[in-house]
């Protein structure tokens, strides 16, 4: 009926109603209709109940199913049967299209009920084979039909209420933790402020002792080698709570804070980690590489980083990704391009790209973003080179 595969419950409790319901309309049809109305009403009665395995999947769908085959029962049959037992699927049907439907399943399913019960009134009292009466039988299957709704609607408000529950626990979970994010962003921050303050007091500290020491050089040379045990101690310790500070500061982001920042010369390992995980990335690189300082090999090599980051984040299945470094004669202009969705409209302001623009700024260069020329997403910086001092070669990157 559907491509919808049907959850195992439903199909198990579709068979437990089918085999026993389905089994005895069939049989009474067979045994009781001459002629060919059993072979012609038999295909109804089975699609009607085999539709109720979707009732949930695809509620709509199987609802209508289900209220054709059943309409299909009450018209063809002859007017001394003016029931089935089979015609039981149709309020299973309806309870169920109430309960998981659309916005408006509620009133359709309501509407389609009162039709159908009293079609088959104005059915059963047109028929002169008949011995139940026929405001008897309306007022029956319209009972049947609004406790069907009433039901359905009560469930439709149950799931409603278990939705909304589930999503105000998630939205509070969130909350927690952003509020758990922001105190310790709090902390490090507080932390750093008092960090500043002892390293501010070491450098103070080595920066009188050097002071002193340069006149006891003079008057006192013995003296000299005790202020430089001195400056050592200080700036030992003053290294010491940097370094803890940092360790503070960089917990979380995945890196260990102490070992060397990489450059240009790792990026093809930057380059192989990115394919190794699925996403498509070509290189190129024209004219000849410059002297760039440390600084701005490593806001290059973050900004290309940074960039193939969003991209495995944000551009989805089957996004390819472009890298070129164009070199001149005074900078270089880095561009990564790649045709997925892009970042997020709240990505736009996000740590990412402004960490891009603060490590560009400081190496002295620029960096642009936005969506690209025929659709995906752009990022395009200019980093300057250094001028070398008299008698430095020139450095590649």
């Amino acid at each position: 009926m559907s491509p919808v595969r049907p959850a195992r419950s439903d199909v198990l409790l579709t068979l437990a109603i089918a085999v026993p319901v389905g089994g005895w309309t069939l049989l009474l049809l067979w045994l009781a209709l001459p002629g060919v109305w059993a072979p012609l009403l038999a295909p109804a009665v089975v699609v009607g109940h085999a539709a109720g395995a979707w009732r949930r999947s695809a509620p709509t769908r199987s609802f209508v199913v289900t209220s054709v085959a059943c309409a299909v029962q009450a018209a063809v049959l002859p007017g001394g049967f003016p029931l089935l037992p089979s015609l039981l699927a149709f309020p299973l049907s309806l309870f169920a299209y109430c309960a998981h439907g659309g916005r408006r399943a509620p009133q359709a399913a309501l509407v389609v009920g009162v039709v159908g019960a009293g079609a088959v009134a104005l059915r059963t009292a047109l028929s002169s084979q008949t011995q139940l009466p026929p405001a008897f039988l309306a007022g029956f299957l319209l009972a049947i039909v609004l406790v069907a709704f009433s039901l359905g609607l009560f469930r439709r408000i149950q799931l409603a209420y278990v939705g909304e529950l589930e999503h105000r626990t998630a939205r509070a979970e969130a909350e927690r933790e952003e509020r758990a994010h922001r105190a310790a962003l709090d902390e490090r921050a507080r932390i750093a402020r008092e960090m500043h303050d002892l390293v501010a007091h070491s450098l103070s500290v080595i920066v009188s002792q050097a002071q002193g020491g340069r006149y006891a050089a003079r008057a006192r040379p013995e003296r000299a080698a005790e202020v430089l045990r001195t400056v050592e101690e200080a700036g030992r310790q003053a290294l010491t709570d940097m370094r803890g500070l940092l360790g503070v500061l960089r917990s979380g982001d995945g890196s260990d804070g102490f070992g060397p920042q990489p450059d240009l010369s790792r990026l093809p390992e930057l380059l192989d980690r990115v394919r190794e995980s699925g996403l498509s990335v070509d290189f190129a690189e024209t004219g000849t590489p410059g002297p760039l300082t440390p600084a701005a090999e490593l806001a290059a090599y973050r900004l290309v980083q940074e960039a193939l980051t969003n991209t495995l984040k944000h551009a989805g299945a089957g996004a390819r990704c472009g890298i070129r470094f164009q070199w001149s004669d005074d900078r270089v202009e880095i561009e990564v391009r790649d045709n997925g969705n892009g970042p997020g409209p709240s990505d736009g302001a996000g740590h990412g790209l402004v960490g891009m623009r603060e490590r560009m700024a400081v190496a002295g260069g620029s960096v642009t973003t936005g969506a690209a020329p025929g659709g995906g997403f752009l990022v395009s910086a200019r980093l300057p080179f250094r001028t070398p001092p008299a008698g430095e070669g020139r450095e590649t990157a």
